[in-house]
């Protein structure tokens, strides 16, 4: 790759490095990226200006160049109609606002310090109708990974590992940077080099739970071609916000007070009642009563309720529907950043805003969850902190949290609802990895904030309604959409969990020293222990979930299940 943005260091200490020709590569794959229709194109680091003379021999335009290295510069000021000679930084404050049609950035913003406040400065040059060309370099190329598995990290004078590049970049963190610049991705290609993934590797990787079908795709992949434009809101999609209520009147009430406050233009209201016992249903019908109230008549849980309220949505019209727990209260904002984000990219299927603690409002609970590795560890939340802490860049995530989910009417004509058998817990992360199975992608978006109840429809974080969902979903969540290790892992921890239960460790006394009182000892001591641990109320719930996932049993849980909470407050 050409070196173009580094400090006045690098320059001293490169310059007598590189040959001249470094600076004038012919550019093929981004010259036919650029739009023949385009009259005005800025390009940053233009070298020697070999990528302007071609356009400007091919279709009638006025070429300007950014170029920090100054004999690269002097050669571009001979053929290009203005040169600026300095780092892109220093050259964005005497460009034009909304001036140029196209603006080429290849192999530039992985020197900058900050490509990501680079890339929307840029963006406010381009017209109304411009488009941004960029290539950046793959660091998942399988060459750079085998030599990194090997100890190797090898810079050198060019390429991937190009000793003056800032920032490495994989396909998610390509997509991510240019949706943080509020820029719809109109193309992605790549170009190619090294060898690909070994087959019997790639297979090992499966075999064994890793999750490797990113480094699979890119193996050969040296660098991302992207296209991109400016966003442009047409329209405000028809959003339904569906709030799902069981004997939660207050804080149903609460949630819908907020929700009336959207400043989003085009959503309505749909409460679904899941079978409440509580006036519920009067109260909200009285306090709100231009909202639509459904009721299913029955506990159908979090998938059965949410479900009843998103055909109804579906079949008016909605174009998006958010899925969103009545134990949250919402900032006016929220929803209209989050239909925004969703103008980026047909692929972002599921979106999802920041999650603050309703007790502690300054404090992040969750951005969202990612899968580990291996994947049977499940999920990991992202966030719980100060938001100053995190970076507040959107990104894709494997999970968008069910507290809080916007989604595209087109996921849901591809994968459906969802699943009723898990009823709470694990269906929203069913449902986003159904999402990306079927092409699309989880996205988190900062600026749309939400404050939630944590905990609180199940009874509290460690409560033993949560332990049965958690542990019997997880098994039937991993059996769905994890390879068959994975399973296999699964299974060996709940068989040391039967083992801690059931045969716990315990010693003799050393001055016991005959046989028939150690075995009685013993005995008793195991019996007491094992009863002890039968009594409680967690280990219940887990014996309980193990037994209804292996017997196929799903749904709602067993009537036990839910009077273990008092059982637990008891003791």
């Amino acid at each position: 790759m050409v070196n173009l943005l580094i400090d006045q260091q690098a320059i001293s200490n490169d310059t007598q490095d590189v040959s001249f020709s470094y600076y004038s590569y012919v550019r093929p794959e981004i010259l036919k990226l650029v739009p023949t229709s385009a009259i005005r194109i800025l390009d940053v680091g233009c070298g020697a200006g070999t990528l302007g003379t071609s356009i400007k021999s091919r279709q009638k335009a006025e070429v300007h160049g950014v170029e920090l290295m100054s004999h690269a510069a002097s050669k571009a000021e001979d053929c290009l109609d203005h040169i600026w000679n300095c780092p892109v930084e220093s050259a964005l404050p005497e460009l034009v606002d909304g001036y140029y049609d196209c603006i080429v950035a290849a192999d530039v913003l992985e020197h900058v310090t900050d490509p990501w406040n680079t890339l929307i400065d840029l963006k406010e040059k381009l017209a109304p109708d411009g488009r941004i060309v960029v290539s950046l370099p793959n660091v998942q190329n399988w060459d750079i990974v085998s030599d990194l598995l090997a100890g190797k990290w090898d810079y050198r004078g060019e390429g991937i590992l190009d000793r003056t590049h800032l920032h490495f970049f994989t396909r998610k963190s390509v997509e991510e940077l240019f949706w943080n610049a509020g820029l719809r991705l109109v193309y992605m290609g790549t170009t190619t080099r090294g060898t690909s993934l070994p087959n019997n590797l790639a297979q090992s990787f499966w075999k064994n739970g890793l999750m490797a079908d990113s480094l699979t795709q890119d193996a050969e992949t040296w660098q991302f071609l992207v296209v991109a434009e400016k966003i442009k809101y047409t329209h405000s999609p028809r959003v339904a916000v569906i709030i799902l209520n069981w004997n939660g009147k207050e804080d149903t009430l609460e949630c819908l007070a907020s929700v009336k406050q959207l400043d989003y233009p085009n959503y309505e209201v749909v409460v679904v009642d899941n079978g409440s016992t509580d006036d519920s249903v009067d109260v909200i019908s009285k306090q709100y009563p231009d909202t639509t109230l459904l009721q299913t008549g029955a506990n159908l849980g979090y998938a059965g309720g949410n479900n009843v309220g998103i055909r109804w949505a579906l079949d008016r019209g909605a174009d998006y529907v958010l899925v969103l727990n009545n134990d949250t209260v919402v900032d006016k904002n929220m929803l209209s950043h989050l239909v925004m984000a969703g103008f980026l990219d047909d692929r972002l299927g599921v979106i999802g805003p920041t999650n603050y603690y309703y007790s502690k409002p300054n404090t992040v609970w969750a951005t969202g969850a990612m899968l580990g590795n291996p994947p049977e560890s499940g999920y990991r939340t992202l966030g719980d902190g100060d938001p100053d802490s995190f970076w507040k860049i959107a990104s894709q995530v494997d999970a968008v949290v069910g507290s809080a989910m916007l989604i595209k009417r087109s996921v849901f004509d591809k994968i459906h609802l969802f699943d009723e058998n898990f009823f709470l817990c694990f269906e929203e992360l069913d449902f986003c990895a159904r999402a990306q199975y079927a092409g699309f992608k989880c996205y988190f978006v900062p600026e749309a904030k939400i404050w939630h109840k944590v905990g609180s429809s199940l009874g509290g974080v460690d409560s033993p309604l949560r332990t049965y969902f958690n542990v019997r979903n997880r098994l039937l969540w991993a059996k769905k959409n994890l390879p068959r290790q994975s399973m296999v892992n699964l299974h060996r921890t709940n068989l040391r969990t039967l083992g801690r239960i059931f045969l716990p460790k315990w010693s003799l006394p050393e001055t016991n020293t005959q046989h028939l009182k150690k075995l009685l000892w013993s005995y008793t001591t195991w019996l007491k222990t094992v009863q002890r641990n039968l009594a409680n109320p967690m280990n219940q719930a887990k014996l309980m979930a193990l037994r209804d996932y292996y017997l196929g049993r799903f749904g709602n849980c067993p009537p036990k299940v839910r009077t273990l909470r008092k059982q637990q407050e008891k003791s």
